[in-house]
């Protein structure tokens, strides 16, 4: 099927004589040509496209169809299949109500890292993003402003086609702009865009989490002519943290102690997302209790998530003799029951021994 229209490829009007299509396929074949143009896949489509058009404007017979039939022509005289149907009727509706406006430039992504005390409060952080604005020189057409563009005479600057509406499109010879550039704009080298650090500032709100996603509108890339910037996505990454771990909303702490402090009970200083506070450990602890302190977590809906302190048994890795032999007098100085759990524990091998 016909995805194109073969009068706007060849830049002739649609009561063109046969004469004015060869004109035209001539020279726009002699310009496009492969041989002029080797290891351009553009220069090469073009020249494709020119050539099947020629083919079917060049035969009576194949225009009078193609001029019956729009974009529902095949020049093997098939009948369309329901896909390429459906094909045409979406092309047609996309045309309707498609604007050259609504161009979007390329989406950026950008990942910040971020403390668990910045995740509590929020923070604000300020970004360096290599993104293209639109040249301030050529307003992002590409053109030399002195001159340097001319009104595309085929679309008479309208950047479509002039056939059938079911069959407009984008010019071909201009690819939609309404002109053509004769020389390129010095600043972007044609382009229309050029690469700037731009120098943002991203607010983080409290309680993200890694992963999430900021949307900044319209700090992406511009595109290559009219349209809207991209937007920027801020990719939050919560670091590790020497002191805290999350889990959801709450925080857990782990409490290194010794065996005298949780035997006799201590007043221990413990962290917290804001500094510290102190806590009374009780006599008779045993390593793995938790201990809660609310709403001293992350925030959340409606409030703020609890602060976990867990107490853990911190055992010396080394020992003086002397401090083996103290350690070992105090053990033969307490009987077996005076371990409850390591009692219990003994007594219900022995059943099972039995």
């Amino acid at each position: 099927m016909s995805h194109r229209d073969y009068y706007n490829v060849l830049g002739v009007p649609r009561n063109a004589s046969a004469d004015e299509i060869k004109k035209a396929y001539r020279q726009l074949a002699l310009r496009w040509h492969p041989d002029r143009n080797p290891d351009n896949e553009e220069a090469a489509q073009r020249f494709k496209d020119i050539t099947a058009a020629y083919h079917t404007l060049n035969d009576p017979e194949k225009r009078a169809r193609y001029d019956r039939l729009g974009p529902l022509y095949t020049a093997d005289g098939r009948p369309p299949r329901p896909e390429e149907l459906n094909e045409v009727v979406g092309s047609f509706l996309g045309g309707l109500f498609r604007r050259k406006s609504d161009s979007k430039g390329e989406d950026l992504r950008y990942t910040v890292r971020v403390s668990l005390e910045e995740v509590s409060i929020g923070a604000e952080k300020e970004l360096t993003i290599p993104r293209k604005i639109r040249c301030r020189t050529c307003g992002g057409d590409g053109a030399n402003p002195n001159g340097g563009r001319e009104t595309c005479k085929i679309c008479n600057g309208t950047g479509r086609s002039t056939g059938p509406r079911v069959f407009r499109s984008e010019c071909y010879h201009c690819d939609g702009k309404g002109f053509k550039v004769l020389k390129t704009c010095e600043p972007c080298s044609g382009e229309g865009r050029y690469t700037h650090d731009d120098v943002l500032k991203v607010k983080i709100p409290p309680g993200v989490a890694t992963g999430q996603k900021l949307r900044v509108k319209g700090k992406g890339d511009a595109p290559a002519g009219s349209g809207v910037e991209g937007d920027l996505f801020v990719i939050v990454n919560v670091a590790d943290h020497p002191l805290f771990r999350r889990r959801g909303d709450d925080i857990l702490v782990e409490i290194p102690m010794t065996f005298p402090e949780l035997a006799l009970g201590a007043d221990v200083t413990v962290p917290t997302l804001e500094g510290t506070t102190a806590i009374r450990v009780p006599a008779a602890t045993i390593p793995g209790k938790m201990f809660r302190l609310g709403g001293r977590g992350l925030p959340k809906a409606g409030g703020r998530g609890d602060l976990h302190l867990q107490v853990v048994l911190d055992v010396p890795e080394q020992l003086t003799e002397e401090q083996r032999l103290a350690l070992a007098r105090w053990a033969q100085n307490l009987a077996p029951s005076d371990h409850k759990r390591r009692h219990a524990f003994d007594q219900a091998l022995k059943e099972r021994q039995t």
